[in-house]
């Protein structure tokens, strides 16, 4: 059996603490991260005095009244009590076992429950994502590259969803590799239902570990599903698309993986005439991806065009340094174009005037809400009253019609 990174547990008192801020309705991931910033603590938080929570950015009177009736009313201890009956971990951002790629992006899950095991060298990993309804070349070929990736020490995270994602996640195991899954559903479901043999068999074997930031309760909505990306993003240092049509969570991943976290996207080419596979080409015509024929064309993008497992526990130990994506060393891009490709398509989409966009209603309220200045996604959802699991995803659609950008670390503007 692998070692985890630390095996040394908290105090049940301090995880009781940290689920009761992760059910703080009305106040997201980005602002509960501000608010451990300010406070240190969880407890501290929920302690705290509506004054000082007000004058955390973004919180306010209604949100600090929120977060102290939460902290009132909410018994962590009976979720810590039920996990433990169960042999479900609780990890949270001062965890000893919190993932590496998750302790420097701006919305952290506050909680993560997790049955089987995060180790050390899972900070080496390239997430696979793609359509549910796929070719059978699509599921080959997730396959392939998952299996291929995991002989060369990868660690391969992806969604757990039919397709694609099922593929992968099979041919991790089937190379005798690990696998993470991260779930859109609290851990008291299992989706879709006929992995419920896959999961069990990447925790009996200890393979991997399956993922959700959500309450064990929490059912698979479709409103979880763009939220959960963010994850697969931010653990992996680099997303590989294979067969995503033009509107599918495959993209989200794929904008926050490059956007967002800094991380390496590549694509497999597909059919011409195949709808599943326009979002991976899209994102190759554009730049935004590199075309890849197999796992060496990835390992060499990410700066090691052969792995072995004392090499990849050097890199989990550098990732869980801060040596990860964003110091350069781990990822090296190999297009020498790749960033003047992307700015030219995103001037060609600029010069679109946003009537001819065919806009949805939804991306009309968010362009509506930028007026003039940059917004982050709380204020977008407060503005536009949209929960943020759809201001997510429609930001990435308006990125690619070129009408939205990134503005500084958290905001969006508008470009036209």
């Amino acid at each position: 059996m692998q070692n985890n990174i630390n095996s040394a547990e908290p105090a049940p008192e301090r995880v009781a603490a940290w689920i009761a801020l992760s059910r703080c309705h009305g106040v997201g991931p980005v602002l509960i991260k501000r608010a451990i910033e300010a406070f240190r603590s969880p407890e501290h938080i929920l302690t705290a005095s509506a004054s000082e929570l007000s004058a955390v950015e973004g919180i306010g009177p209604q949100r600090a009244a929120a977060i102290l009736q939460c902290g009132e009313s909410f018994d962590g201890s009976k979720v810590v009590a039920e996990c433990a009956s169960r042999g479900i971990r609780i990890i949270f951002p001062d965890h000893p076992d919190w993932p590496p790629g998750l302790q420097h992006i701006p919305d952290p899950p506050v909680v993560l429950y997790v049955r089987g095991q995060i180790v050390r060298h899972d900070a080496l990993a390239v997430g696979v994502v793609g359509s549910r309804r796929c070719s059978l070349y699509g599921r080959e070929q997730a396959g392939r590259f998952a299996g291929d990736l995991a002989q060369a020490g990868v660690t391969i995270i992806s969604g757990g969803a039919r397709g694609i994602d099922t593929a992968a996640h099979f041919g991790a195991l089937r190379a005798g590799g690990r696998t993470l899954v991260v779930q859109g559903c609290g851990l008291n479901y299992c989706y879709p239902e006929e992995n419920a043999e896959l999961y069990d068999r990447i925790v009996r074997e200890d393979r991997g570990a399956i993922i959700s930031e959500l309450p064990l309760e929490e059912p698979p909505l479709p409103e979880n599903f763009p939220p959960r990306n963010r994850i697969i993003a931010a653990m992996a240092l680099g997303i590989l698309v294979v067969e995503a049509n033009l509107r599918s969570g495959s993209l989200i991943t794929a904008r926050l993986a490059a956007d967002d976290y800094g991380r390496e996207v590549f694509a497999l080419p597909g059919r011409v005439d195949s709808a599943s596979s326009s979002g991976a080409h899209h994102l190759i015509k554009t730049g935004s991806a590199i075309l890849v024929e197999n796992a060496e064309d990835i390992l060499g993008a990410l700066g090691q065009s052969k792995l072995i497992p004392s090499q990849a526990e050097n890199l989990g130990q550098a990732a869980t340094n801060g040596e990860n994506s964003s110091s350069g060393d781990l990822v090296k891009p190999v297009h020498a174009n790749h960033a003047i490709a992307t700015e030219k398509a995103a001037n060609a989409l600029r010069a679109v005037s946003p009537a001819v966009l065919d806009l949805t209603g939804p991306q009309e309220k968010i362009l509506e809400a930028f007026q003039n200045e940059p917004c982050d996604i709380d204020g977008l959802c407060e503005i536009t009253g949209l929960t943020a699991s759809v201001v997510i995803s429609e930001l990435t659609f308006l990125q690619i019609k070129g009408v939205v950008k990134r503005s500084g670390d958290l905001g969006y503007e508008r470009t036209a």
